[in-house]
């Protein structure tokens, strides 16, 4: 067995351990609660996903929720490149960004969504809290990988005839290239659980958190289970899709 078979094998044990001690955790406290309105059984969960799966708003949620993920996240990316750009590139904005970051990163979602629901309705609420969620997650990781490179280098693209686009892409983008698959991919997760979050306060209609609302309304427990547990596979599945495409095509910087 070669070596990349030997760690495909492993790291399925590990996950299949892991899903084990889940299960069978989740198999103790619901039999020692002994209440399936506040721990449902596995039975009664698994049971519940075939209801979910036929259910046609389930898949209009579904893709409502990806949507505006997948849309919250690559204006979040755009976001994060520009400015990113312009703060190595001009210390002015970088002063200014800085501050700005950090109160994003203090602000209270709760509020911001209701604030947002207010100013731009329930069903672009998601996305603009998703993009204040991760962009400054994006922009801070960013600075802290790029904190430690050399002077000498920009110096030297200086003395080459670089501009300012040619140092950000020659010196900056390089050394995030190691980095950036890791990041990009933890974000997405960040973005959904955002998203979803969003989307069960501002009651958006065709989405994963609507639909969530509505079971713990109607009291459906195992229900609420099985969506909680399919929005986490997708984000797990979704990071991971994101995380190995961005390894692949930034090989070539790493390398």
């Amino acid at each position: 067995m070669n070596k990349l078979k030997r760690t495909i094998v492993f790291n399925l044990l590990y996950i299949i351990v892991a899903v084990a001690l889940i299960l069978g955790a989740w198999g103790v406290i619901s039999a020692a609660v002994n209440s399936q309105f506040v721990a449902p059984s596995l039975g009664a969960t698994f049971a519940a996903f075939g209801d979910v799966f036929k259910n046609e708003n389930f898949w209009y949620g579904l893709i409502g929720t990806l949507t505006r993920s997948v849309v919250g996240f690559a204006a979040s990316v755009a976001l994060f490149f520009v400015t990113f750009f312009l703060a190595t590139a001009f210390d002015g904005f970088k002063r200014v960004i800085e501050p700005i970051i950090g109160a994003a990163r203090s602000l209270p979602a709760v509020a911001v969504t209701l604030i947002l629901m207010l100013a731009v309705g329930g069903n672009i609420t998601p996305v603009v809290l998703g993009v204040l969620v991760i962009y400054p997650i994006m922009y801070s990781s960013a600075v802290a990988r790029t904190a430690t490179l050399p002077q000498e280098l920009k110096e030297i693209c200086l003395l080459c005839g670089g501009g300012r686009f040619t140092i950000f892409k020659s010196v900056y983008l390089p050394c995030l290239a190691g980095g950036l698959p890791e990041s990009l991919a933890t974000t997405f997760s960040y973005n959904i659980k955002a998203v979803i979050g969003a989307e069960i306060l501002a009651q958006t209609a065709n989405s994963l958190g609507m639909l969530m609302k509505l079971s713990q309304v109607y009291l459906q427990p195992a229900m609420l289970v099985a969506f909680v547990i399919i929005a986490v596979v997708i984000s797990v599945v979704l990071e991971a899709i994101i995380r190995v495409a961005l390894r692949v095509a930034l090989r070539r910087f790493v390398d």
